[in-house]
């Protein structure tokens, strides 16, 4: 099992990619780890506060899954340098925000992706 620290997960947010988009937002995050399946997106928070799963979806290789489908039953598998593609309902107000995703990997146990980024 790996010891992952916020710094090395940090690394992981693709610099740039939070952006409005519709009535909610996006970001993006490449698996720079190693192959291995997520098994459920549990928590957003956006600047302190929680964000509902009801609408998030997330994006691999053009085929689109809400969160809420992500289960250890039905988990989803990430390949190395795959890019996933994640949308939150509720767009943000222009300027800096922190976001963190908490998701499951059944190889590295819960991780909170620590995000800091601004949109315009």
């Amino acid at each position: 099992m790996y010891n992952m620290s916020s710094d090395a997960l940090k690394k992981l947010y693709v610099t740039g990619s939070l952006k409005n988009q519709g009535e909610g937002f996006v970001f993006q995050v490449k698996n720079l780890i190693d192959s291995g399946s997520i098994s459920g997106i549990t928590k957003f928070t956006v600047d302190g506060e929680a964000r509902s799963l009801e609408g998030a979806t997330v994006e691999l290789n053009g085929k689109v899954r809400p969160v809420t489908e992500i289960t250890w039953a039905s988990s989803m598998y990430v390949g190395y340098g795959a890019v996933l593609t994640i949308y939150v309902s509720g767009a943000l107000e222009p300027g800096e925000h922190s976001i963190v995703m908490q998701v499951n990997v059944p190889e590295l146990g819960s991780l909170g992706f620590p995000i800091t980024d601004t949109v315009a």
